[in-house]
């Protein structure tokens, strides 16, 4: 799947996706490019929300989570490496099966668990030949 960056501030995002406690106000600029195609490596949904995770401008060595109102899909394909997840608290996620079986893989991820940085660039790099 991609997405096409349409937008790169808060004031294009819903009331419903602004957050100050997480710094996500309209006068937020996020660290995208508009115009730039983006590889999706994951999906969540909460609350009416949708996220995005992927490799934005600040790309180190995991993807980011980014509000969905800030792309339009240019590629509508769902990768052959998804799977689909529905939590008892409601939480949707679309992603490859070792993020949706270990609740805490993107935390280790995030916290440059070797396991899970190595995991995750061999499943960036079979989805990004997809793409």
């Amino acid at each position: 799947m991609k997405i096409r960056c349409i937008a790169n501030t808060g004031t294009s995002l819903p009331e419903n996706y602004l957050d100050p406690a997480v710094n996500r106000t309209t006068e937020t600029v996020f660290r995208l490019t508009v115009g730039k195609e983006y590889v999706v490596y994951a999906i969540d949904e909460a609350e009416g929300n949708v996220w995005y995770y992927i490799c934005d401008d600040n790309f180190i060595y995991y993807p980011q989570k980014h509000c969905a109102p800030l792309f339009e899909v240019v590629d509508d394909r769902v990768s052959k490496y998804w799977r689909f997840k529905l939590w008892e608290n409601g939480l949707l996620e679309i992603a490859f099966p070792h993020w949706l079986k270990d609740t805490y893989f993107y935390e280790k991820l995030t916290d440059q668990e070797p396991a899970e940085v190595d995991l995750f660039k061999r499943i960036k790099a079979l989805i990004d030949m997809e793409a």
